[in-house]
């Protein structure tokens, strides 16, 4: 062989050595929930979030990477007031969320579980407005074998073909049941992995990710006997399925920089878009097949300048929508505060209950302060000031429950609290919408007994309450059907249903009347013990908002 023949196979043999490797970025969000422009519409201040600034980062990395792929895990259409306005005043309108996402290119999104929150036929018209691609891969017409919607997308960067997989929680089927139920079946996410992965192979694809609302796990926020599959199974979908190259966890509102579970790699990107997720894949095609190597992070809002053509692009739905919220609906002499309501009675927490036992007519309330933080008067109250108070679009249920039952409800409540002798007192693990406040009957709350024997001096009307007593009781529809764990009530028998949101309930209340007074709805009934308890929780130091990670 002639020795410049000799020489060109030899750099052909080190070139077929070393294949080209193609360096692809996957940038990611997750629970945006409503958060476009760095501004809290409770309390008219601005923030470091929301998508404006986001679109700055993913802004930054398109400018220095060729190959970007952009994707969200879920929970888009709900969570701020400005998407209540789009649900309830401007329904003809395209969401102004989904804009942003055609604006911003997004590749893919999964569906969360707040995005049924106000129906199947609002999160229809939604995704119908624009042209960015809501993929389900788990999600079936009820009584079908039909997907309600796609369940991939497959794109292609500099020849390399990515097959996007989305999932959704099936805890939809609790949480939002008056919405789905006779509509939809949600399949456990593996099994629907397990069937779609190998079908994006068979079309070529090199590199798969999964975008799925769903969290690490194991377990579920429900009862296993509800049947309804596991919430939160992204570690058992790395661990059970080989070859998924990346997930996009979502949920668990919990940012996570890039952890490996096997050979997958898995990244969570906050919540509220305060953060970006960032997977940096470098991938060949060699002898052997595709390898991909993979690293990831996080990069974080704060400090970042919005993207002024988002934040013109939603302007207009912006200001509509403050006007709205700001709209008087009464008027107080009082100041009402949530910052203790988890460790003592409050007016605030007696103003949701009062709403609720006059709308269901029920004997009992339940209610979970959301955000501590709420507050209003003295002086005008304003429709920001309710939603800021109540922040999620739930509606009023009424159960009939025993005494049994109504204790074991308490103590589950209680399990939001550690014992005294415990360093920390608020269990981090327990999502502050879990702690529920029970108005119409009395008790206390003894830390210094162990969990599931820290309700003490249950009585109602002076008489203690006996296991197989009776009442009704109302509470939100996610609380009724089990959600959070309260499993006493899922099966309950329900004797008033009430398909107006609580917060508009409250607004109601509020509109008809001239005068809203504390001393008209406060009735103290209960207690933290002992009272060492309650001083070590209005100390810094043992002051905790725990992340609400349901949706």
């Amino acid at each position: 062989m002639p020795r410049q023949a000799l020489l060109a196979t030899v750099l052909w043999m080190g070139c077929a050595a070393q294949p080209r490797a193609v360096e692809i970025t996957i940038l990611g969000t997750t629970d945006v929930h409503g958060h476009l422009v760095p501004y809290d519409y409770a309390t008219d201040e601005p923030t470091e979030n929301g998508l404006a600034q986001v679109a700055t980062l993913i802004d930054s990395v398109r400018r220095t990477d060729d190959h970007v792929i952009l994707v969200d895990s879920g929970d888009l259409l709900q969570g701020t007031p400005l998407d209540e306005f789009q649900a309830r005043v401007e329904q003809d309108s395209v969401h102004p969320v989904i804009a942003v996402m055609d604006h911003l290119a997004y590749d893919a999104s999964a569906i969360g579980n707040h995005d049924f929150n106000y129906g199947l036929r609002f999160l229809e018209r939604s995704i119908a407005g624009g042209v960015t691609p809501f993929i389900a891969a788990n999600i079936y017409v009820a009584g079908t074998d039909s997907l309600k919607f796609p369940p991939y997308r497959i794109v292609e960067r500099s020849g390399i073909r990515v097959g996007i997989l989305g999932l959704t929680t099936p805890g939809v089927m609790i949480w939002d049941r008056k919405n789905v139920e006779g509509e939809l079946r949600f399949e456990d996410l593996v099994v629907a992995a397990q069937r779609w992965i190998p079908q994006m192979r068979s079309q070529g694809v090199d590199v798969v990710v999964i975008i799925a609302h769903s969290g690490l796990g194991p377990g579920s926020s429900y009862l296993e006997s509800t049947g309804v599959p596991e919430e939160n199974a992204l570690s058992r979908l790395a661990n059970e399925i080989p070859g998924i190259d990346v997930i996009f966890a979502g949920h668990t509102r919990t940012a996570i920089d890039g952890i490996r579970i096997g050979g997958t790699l898995v990244l969570h990107a906050g919540a509220h878009a305060d953060h970006l997720a960032v997977a940096k894949l470098v991938v060949r095609r060699t002898p052997r097949g595709v390898e991909v190597r993979s690293t990831g992070r996080t990069l974080s809002t704060k400090g970042v300048p919005p993207d002024s053509t988002v934040v013109g692009l939603v302007r207009s739905a912006h200001e509509r929508a403050v006007a709205w919220l700001s709209e008087p609906i009464g008027f107080t002499p009082d100041m009402w505060s949530a910052r203790t309501a988890r460790l003592e009675d409050t007016p605030i927490a007696d103003l949701i209950s009062r709403v609720q036992m006059e709308v269901t007519g029920a004997e009992l309330s339940a209610v979970a302060i959301f955000r501590p933080e709420a507050r209003f008067g003295p002086g005008p109250i304003t429709r920001r000031d309710i939603m800021g108070l109540y922040t999620y679009p739930n509606t009023l249920r009424s159960v009939r429950i025993s005494g049994r039952d109504l204790r074991a409800y308490l103590e589950r409540s209680a399990l939001y609290y550690h014992s005294l002798s415990d360093s920390v007192l608020v269990n981090d693990s327990v999502p502050g919408y879990n702690f529920d406040l029970v108005a119409g009957v009395d008790y206390a709350l003894d830390l210094r007994q162990p969990a599931g024997q820290r309700v003490v001096e249950l009585s109602r009307a002076g008489h203690p309450v006996a296991d197989q007593d009776s009442f009704t009781m109302a509470l939100n529809n996610y609380r009724q059907s089990g959600g959070g764990g309260f499993g006493m009530v899922a099966d309950a028998p329900v004797v008033y249903r009430d398909e107006v949101e609580v917060a508009t309930r409250i607004v109601d209340y509020v509109l008809a009347r001239d005068t809203l007074r504390a001393r008209d709805v406060f009735r103290g009934n209960w207690e933290l013990r002992p009272p060492a308890a309650v001083r070590r929780l209005r100390t810094p130091a043992d002051v905790r908002t725990p992340a609400d990670v349901r949706d």
